[in-house]
């Protein structure tokens, strides 16, 4: 029954070997995932530029969760960032472009992306900020406008008083030239009477 026990040499080398061989399958299947991520990274610029906004979102959204806080992710990330902000993009949202470009340089700071990516979170922020501006801006337009109006029916009214004044006052005008013709015939007729 008895064979030799294994030496340790021999278990040393034997556990190696098993080592070495499980490490290359493990690489193996990295190498594999890193590919099938690179074609759907692929096929995400490809229907981008399609104008497939949906599909490509889907594509990169697939690759950033499978690659999780692993690269490609920072470049699926970053291109979710631009159809966010896609000016084509029927569902634009600079808030969600924000969001996905903020990740890009918070979780891979040392991306080549990191930098694009606060460049445009910067430039968003600013359009953003305009764009509030600009609102502010309309909501004092159409308040003057408000006013404008309230002073132009003021101003209207005020000239609608104005001549009713002014005929009021061509009616006393007129009434105190009939007085004075009145005066003038009855100091006439009482010089006609006293000669």
């Amino acid at each position: 029954m008895g064979g030799k026990p294994a030496r340790p040499r021999q278990q040393i080398y034997f556990c190696l070997a098993l080592l070495v061989y499980l490490s290359g399958c493990s690489l193996i299947d990295d190498i594999g995932r890193q590919r099938k991520l690179r074609e759907e990274l692929a096929i995400g610029d490809q229907l981008l530029s399609r104008g497939d906004f949906a599909g490509s979102l889907k594509a990169f959204e697939s690759v950033a969760e499978i690659a999780r806080d692993r690269a490609p992710a920072d470049a699926a990330l970053y291109k979710m960032g631009l159809i966010h902000v896609h000016p084509r993009n029927p569902k634009m949202d600079r808030h969600q472009a924000i969001g996905s470009f903020s990740l890009v340089f918070s979780r891979f700071p040392e991306s080549s992306w990191a930098e694009q990516a606060r460049i445009w979170v910067g430039v968003l922020n600013e359009a953003e900020a305009s764009t509030r501006e600009l609102e502010g801006s309309k909501e004092t337009l159409e308040a003057s406008r408000q006013e404008l109006e309230s002073n132009r029916q003021a101003l209207e009214k005020s000239k609608q008083e104005i001549e009713k004044s002014h005929q009021e006052i061509e009616r006393t005008r007129q009434i105190i030239e009939k007085s004075r013709q009145v005066d003038i015939e009855i100091e006439e007729k009482r010089r006609v009477r006293g000669r």
